[in-house]
């Protein structure tokens, strides 16, 4: 599947609609350096079903049901990129969690030396000594370390992370290499 590249001028309010698809899946990524407004609407009342405001580098899943269409809101005075994929199809009836749950934080080095992280499946970041990176990970997603040839879990996303904070790995590392 290709990505659809969309630029939504400022203020103002974009619609997607594939009317002859029963309904469909949609992808989306922020690429913009502000939050997209992304909302499911009634095709006859133009009334909000499911929304949610996209923060910059972020992504989520929206399912949009045959009597709905997709769309995108810019309310700031800068124009905003996003990307997204559609996936053909009728959304499941009784599907749980259609977003995808994410959780943005930062991994914090407070040590002198590189520390090689692994992220299965998304990266593999080197953190460089004394710095901040800011990621955007999905709920359950482990984050592991490689220490005498074995993969050492450093922590696994979750929700209790608060958003915007700053872990600190080197003290992951020490609670992961002495815990009983």
């Amino acid at each position: 599947m290709a990505k659809s590249t969309l630029i939504i001028p400022p203020k103002q309010v974009v619609t997607v609609d594939y009317p002859y698809y029963k309904g469909f899946r949609v992808k989306v990524w922020n690429e913009a350096k502000f939050e997209v407004g992304v909302s499911a609407r009634n095709k006859e009342t133009d009334s909000l079903q499911k929304g949610f405001g996209l923060n910059k580098g972020a992504s989520a899943s929206l399912s949009v049901e045959e009597d709905m269409y997709l769309q995108f809101e810019n309310r700031f005075f800068a124009p905003l990129k996003v990307e997204y994929i559609i996936f053909k199809g009728k959304p499941g009836k009784n599907k749980v969690g259609e977003l995808t749950a994410q959780r943005g934080f930062y991994l914090l080095n407070t040590t002198a030396q590189a520390i090689p992280l692994k992220i299965p499946g998304i990266m593999n970041p080197n953190l460089s000594p004394f710095s901040k990176s800011g990621v955007d990970l999905p709920i359950g997603q482990k984050i592991l370390l490689s220490v005498a040839g074995k993969d050492l879990l450093l922590l696994t996303v979750s929700d209790s992370i608060p958003k915007g904070a700053q872990v600190n790995v080197a003290d992951l590392i020490d609670r992961a290499l002495n815990k009983e």
